[in-house]
C-alpha cells in the first residue's frame, strides 16, 4: 500500500472529506499474467470487506489499484491460487 507519492506507509491522513487516496500495489517478480485476489477489510464500528480479482502484466511490473479510503483501520490481503502471499495493515486518520 502506498500513498499518493508511492511511498509505502502504515498511516494515511484523511483530507477534508474524511477520505484518503492510496494505491494498492502488487508485483510478481517471477512471472507475467499472474491472476491474484485482493481483499480489503476495514475494521471499527462499521466493518466492510471488499475483494476483487486482477491479473498482473509483465513480470516485475507493479499492478497499481488506486482507491479512496474512509477513516479507520484497514487490513489488505493478496492471494495467488488461494494462498496468501502478502498482507498489509494501515490506518486512515
Amino acid at each position: 500500500m502506498a500513498d499518493t507519492l508511492r511511498t509505502p506507509t502504515h498511516r494515511l491522513l484523511a483530507g477534508p472529506d474524511g477520505r484518503a487516496i492510496a494505491d494498492l500495489v502488487f508485483v510478481d517478480r517471477a512471472q507475467a499474467r499472474t491472476p491474484y485476489r485482493t481483499c480489503v477489510k476495514r475494521g471499527g464500528r462499521q466493518p466492510v470487506r471488499t475483494c476483487f480479482n486482477t491479473t498482473t502484466g509483465d513480470a516485475g511490473t507493479p499492478t497499481i489499484t488506486p482507491l479512496r479510503f474512509q477513516r479507520g483501520p484497514y487490513r489488505v490481503v493478496w492471494s495467488v491460487g488461494g494462498t496468501v502471499v502478502a498482507r498489509w495493515q494501515f490506518a486512515v486518520v
